[in-house]
């Protein structure tokens, strides 16, 4: 069976509220607000090297989501 995960704009937290109570009893759903405040070292002065190979945001359809509908939902098979 597949399992949910409700991401929640920081924005919505009586959205992120109502889910939790709504899927409390489901083991299929987890719903959690979004912790990210937004994209890290966007600095103008240049730093250190940057050490990071790649972004670790794999999804940015996430991103867009969130953008537009304050939810994003991930399917986990």
């Amino acid at each position: 069976m597949s399992r949910y995960l409700f991401i929640v704009s920081r924005q919505h937290e009586a959205l992120h509220e109502y889910l939790v109570h709504r899927f409390s009893g489901d083991e299929n759903v987890e719903v959690f607000l979004d912790r990210r405040r937004r994209d890290r070292r966007q600095r103008d002065i240049p730093g250190a090297l940057d050490r990071r190979r790649a972004d670790r945001r794999q999804r940015p359809e996430i991103d867009e989501e969130l953008r537009r509908r304050s939810v994003a939902i991930v399917t986990i098979p």
